[in-house]
């Protein structure tokens, strides 16, 4: 392990942001080591991927550590399915597109989210009707004390967008491992895949993992070409008592088992947002559930217009936006 003061941290909403002390975690011992250091200087210590779902400060406190582990391997195979074993650093898109090659279904749905592998538990990704917490079968951490061990589903606490993770920034994701099966596992059912589709059977992977990303493009912004992390804000959970005061108002419901999921985008562009910029900042015409920058250097900037925006949701259908990606300070 390599510690760099003042090391840059890359992000994707293109935000000049520095780290007081910086480096890679290429193994679990670097986190070891990296902990040790921030703990014997009375320093925060925190672990990033990619940087594609922080708001980061200009200047960040303590140690961030950016996850490097990149190891990919099958631990048991059978007929129908396997058992794929990735490390926490590795690229998620491109894991998909590795399994989507190999025939194997489970993550099509989730083709082109932005990120590491090891970020994709802390949020419990989800995308066209599928979460990461259906197929993850466990994932490993490095714990407070510095042992490495590996957690069930269950213990993982997976809910809509959430997981233990986010409540025990101590236990830092070093390893996933996936349940993935090798025929006529789809999931079409999600609105944009359904029309898509048409009652076609027999899909690939491919196939699925094609259409997500053709979806996805033509909604979504290219964070190389306009600075973002992807849905700034969660899609808000409604009890089944108010499902009917949201359909008379002509807004999408999506129905899950613990209620009714609204679309933030819906409520945010009846709310007039997918038309206006507040200087450097703006909703995506497209998706306004993505906040681009548009040249501001501050996450003051950001996070200004991102509170406008859940003022307005609030005051006009009394829905608390959430916001998705993590603030580093």
């Amino acid at each position: 392990m390599n510690l760099i003061q003042n090391m840059p941290l890359a992000n994707t909403l293109g935000l000049a942001s520095y780290a007081q002390y910086g480096c890679l975690l290429s193994h679990s011992d670097d986190v070891v080591a990296a902990r040790a250091f921030a703990q014997a200087e009375g320093l925060p210590f925190r672990v990033i991927g990619a940087g594609s779902n922080i708001v980061p400060m200009a200047q960040v406190r303590g140690v961030v550590g950016v996850m490097a582990i990149t190891t990919r391997r099958i631990i048991d195979e059978g007929d129908t399915g396997l058992q794929l074993e990735v490390g926490a650093g590795h690229n998620w898109h491109e894991l998909v597109l590795y399994c989507v090659d190999q025939g194997w279904f489970g993550i099509e749905n989730l083709a082109l989210i932005p990120g590491s592998v090891g970020a994709a538990p802390v949020q419990n990704i989800g995308a066209y009707g599928v979460e990461l917490a259906e197929v993850i079968a466990a994932v490993q951490v490095l714990d407070g004390r510095g042992d490495l061990r590996w957690l069930s589903t269950e213990e993982c606490g997976f809910g809509y967008r959430s997981s233990r993770f986010q409540q025990c920034p101590e236990e830092i994701i070093t390893a996933i491992r996936l349940n993935l099966v090798k025929a006529g596992h789809i999931k079409i059912d999600y609105p944009d895949l359904a029309s898509y589709f048409r009652d076609q059977a027999d899909l690939t992977p491919k196939q699925i993992a094609a259409a997500v990303i053709e979806i996805r493009s033509a909604k979504l912004p290219d964070p190389s070409v306009n600075p973002n992390v992807g849905s700034f804000f969660k899609n808000p959970i409604i009890d089944n008592a108010r499902i009917a005061y949201f359909e008379d108002l002509g807004l999408s419901i999506f129905r899950t088992s613990v209620g009714a999921k609204l679309s933030a985008a819906q409520l945010i562009d009846r709310c007039g947002w997918k038309a206006k910029q507040a200087g450097q900042v703006r909703c995506w015409v497209k998706q306004p559930l993505v906040l681009v920058n548009h040249g501001a250097t501050e996450a003051a900037h950001i996070l200004e217009f991102a509170s406008d925006v859940r003022a307005s949701v609030a005051k006009a259908f009394a829905i608390e936006l959430e916001i998705e990606p993590s603030i580093l300070a």
